[in-house]
């Protein structure tokens, strides 16, 4: 993907269900506050119709328990949501902010039942191609064990192809970084820092 196509300040944290990511972006936020960063952060879900893009308050507690949407309600919504992200982008998102996303449009290639998607993976797969870059992929790996300790959504098979599934998506990408989330949060939100740092030009170089 082109630099084009890239947001310098968009940074997105992937993981799959326990691997901590509100926690681990609360206390990101809370260190960047203290030196002085503005930082907004942003759940996954889109919000049409102008509301506000730093809320979560629509987050969906329990996303498995619907059936899909028909393929013409799931296209418009994901052709929705691009127009949405890249007008953001350009118009919305400002420069001097940066904007930390628990999950992004890339998530739904992953786990489309989640987001009761029921067109074409191939349609997706094409506007996840078109969606505009964040500067940085952060992904919070654990072992499968680890991750159903902490939350029982799906069975230990899903959370074991999900796993992989982020492993083999973030290894994909350009600019990205894997922390290892079964450490203590606080570590991990040192690493987390760290690597944002690296990624806005703040630090040393990491990983990718």
């Amino acid at each position: 993907m082109s630099s084009q196509n890239q947001s310098k300040q968009k940074i997105v944290i992937l993981g799959p269900d326990g691997a901590g990511k509100s926690s681990v972006i609360q206390g990101v936020m809370k260190e960047m506050a203290k030196e002085g960063r503005v930082v907004k952060m942003r759940h996954l879900k889109p919000f049409y119709a102008g509301q506000r893009r730093d809320t979560s308050v629509l987050v969906n507690p329990a996303p498995h328990g619907a059936p899909p949407r028909s393929a013409i309600t799931s296209l418009a919504k994901i052709f929705l949501w691009l127009a949405e992200e890249w007008s953001a982008n350009l118009f919305q998102d400002k420069k001097g902010e940066l904007l930390i996303c628990d999950r992004y449009y890339h998530d739904l290639l992953i786990d489309p039942v989640r987001y009761r998607y029921g067109g074409p993976m191939w349609v997706a797969r094409t506007v996840g191609w078109l969606m505009p870059r964040p500067r940085l992929w952060l992904l919070l790996d654990a072992p499968a064990i680890v991750l159903q300790a902490r939350k029982q959504e799906v069975t230990l098979e899903e959370t074991e192809r999900q796993r992989k599934a982020y492993l083999d998506f973030v290894r994909k990408q350009k600019n990205h970084v894997v922390t290892d989330a079964s450490q203590a949060l606080d570590k991990v939100v040192a690493d987390a820092r760290k690597a944002i740092a690296g990624a806005i030009g703040e630090g040393v170089g990491y990983g990718g």
